[in-house]
Formats: structure tokens, sequence, C-alpha cells
């Protein structure tokens, strides 16, 4: 019926058209798969407090804003010493969920850094982050839609 070298062609052209077929098919899946992680957007509720014995005011512009799953973001904090006297503060930070701590990623924070003020000087501080892709993938995230962070001015008399 056939020859060997039809047959061969024939065995040839099936084998490229079926790694044809998986590439499409892989780049189908690809594409669902980034276009989820790209279109998950979070509410971040942004809370800052500073304690009692620091006579300092601590705020941000804006306590809420949408973010992107994956994108870089950059945060600015305004910090004001309003006291008779230099002083010296730390920053802790609490996230809630805290199941999404390992997904919140800073690439660079004031936070744990001492930061000091002279009466009356006011600075800026910031925060840059992204969270992680891989919390989409998380069950117990899927459904998440707002993040609550907790930046807090810690006295630092001793540190």
């Amino acid at each position: 019926m056939f020859k060997k070298k039809e047959r061969t062609k024939i065995y040839l052209a099936s084998i490229f058209i079926f790694i044809i077929i998986i590439s499409l098919s892989a780049a189908i899946i690809f594409e669902k798969k980034t276009k989820n992680t790209d279109q998950k957007i979070i509410l971040l509720n942004l809370d800052t407090k500073v304690e009692d014995e620091l006579s300092w005011n601590f705020y941000t512009s804006s306590n809420a804003m949408e973010v992107k799953v994956g994108q870089l973001y950059k945060i600015d904090f305004n910090v004001e010493n309003y006291g008779s006297r230099q002083s010296s503060g730390k920053a802790i930070y609490n996230v809630k969920p805290e199941t999404l701590k390992k997904y919140f990623v800073e690439i660079d924070c004031f936070c744990y850094k001492k930061q000091t003020l002279l009466p009356g000087e006011k600075s800026t501080y910031s925060i840059t982050f992204y969270i992680d892709p891989k919390m989409i993938n998380d069950s117990g995230l899927r459904n998440l839609d707002s993040i609550d962070i907790s930046y807090t001015f810690l006295d630092s008399k001793n540190g």
C-alpha cells in the first residue's frame, strides 16, 4: 500500500503536528495562569501607630490602595517629631491575615532600623514591596480580597 519512504514522511509529519499541538496547548495554559495572576487585585489597608512614649506623628497619604499581585509598589510614610527633644524609634509591622505574611515581600523597609529625629524635624520613610504570585496557588488565600498591615513605631531609648 504505502512505500517505506512514504510511511516515514507521514510518521515525521505526524510527529511535527503533534509537537505543534502540545506547544500551543502549553502556551494557552501558561497564558491563562498568567492572566489570573495579573488580574488578581487586593485591597491593602494601612494602619500607622506610635507608642505613647514617642512624641511623633506617623502617617501615610493614603490608608488604602489596590495592589496587583506580583507588581512592585513603594509607599511613603511621613514622620514628625513634635516633641521638644531628640528621640529615636524603631518600627515593626503586622500583617493580617497572618498566613499572608510569607507572601508579603518587602524589598526595602525602614522597619527594624533605628530612626532618629530632632525636635520639630520631619522625615519621609518608605517601603518597597510586592505580593508574591505564589499566593494564588495557596488554597487558603485564593479568595482573599483584602490585607491589613499595621506599622507601629516604638520608642528605642535603649536601642
